[in-house]
């Protein structure tokens, strides 16, 4: 049951027909690990926070940095140096105090994903590196969690929902490469660049499609890959397939 301090908090959103005190508490019974505090992590953290998810786990092992401040919305330059997972707790729950926040200054490996993923409802991928992103996906099909992505570099970016064994997951639309491939391209990374604004496009995109599954309402991108182009204001929505023969969640 939503207190009376939260009825008046959430009242913008409690007022909307189709979300009413009712899908109020399913967000507030809702649980999500976010895994990236970064660029894509912070309006996702705030808008889940802000929304009234009521149990999110941060996990994220990475130190604010300078270079961070221009884009990672969450922090200011007194954070510098500060483990980012335990800033962005400290600052969400003064953002919802009714928000019960979970810091894992940890980076997400096979073992602390086998530990974490089955304590929350689904998970969330806000990372910028891929064998860490493979490894997000092999873990929450394996613990069936619907798995929430989003990605940018330069003027682009990505939002991908996966519902395990019922759509495509990462690994049938981009196939996994080597393991020397991998550090390769997320190595070019930082050198590539990324478009400030569109962080925060994205991640609130990713926050958005979050939000509804929990509330069961609207459209939703589990089967869909929305592509959006930042320097041309183009927005595009492709269907992508499960592979049988996919290594993750194939039957082969």
């Amino acid at each position: 049951m939503l207190n009376e301090e939260e009825k008046i908090r959430y009242s913008r959103q409690i007022n909307i027909s189709k979300i009413g005190e009712s899908g109020q508490e399913k967000l507030k019974n809702a649980s999500v690990l976010v895994i990236g505090a970064g660029g894509l992590g912070s309006p996702i953290l705030m808008y889940l926070v802000s929304a009234g998810i009521g149990r999110v786990g941060i996990a994220d092992n990475d130190t604010v940095s300078l270079s961070n401040l221009s884009r990672q919305v969450l922090y200011d330059t007194s954070d510098i140096g500060r483990k980012k997972a335990t800033v962005a707790k400290e600052k969400l729950e003064k953002m919802n105090p009714n928000a019960k926040i979970i810091a894992y200054s940890e980076r997400i490996e096979s073992e602390s994903a086998e530990r974490l993923f089955p304590q929350f409802n689904c998970i969330v991928d806000a990372t910028d590196n891929f064998e860490t992103r493979y490894l997000i996906n092999e873990k929450a099909v394996k613990f069936n969690k619907p798995l929430f992505i989003g990605a940018v570099g330069k003027f682009t970016g990505q939002v991908m929902n996966v519902m395990p064994h019922k759509t495509a997951c990462y690994n049938c639309v981009f196939p996994k490469k080597s393991k020397a491939e991998l550090k390769e391209m997320s190595a070019r990374i930082p050198a590539n660049g990324v478009f400030t604004p569109l962080v925060g496009i994205i991640g609130t995109l990713v926050a958005s499609e979050v939000v509804k599954y929990f509330l069961g309402i609207g459209s939703s991108l589990f089967g869909k890959l929305l592509i959006y182009d930042a320097l041309h204001n183009d927005f595009s929505i492709i269907s992508v397939q499960k592979d049988p023969r996919c290594k993750v969640c194939g039957s082969a």
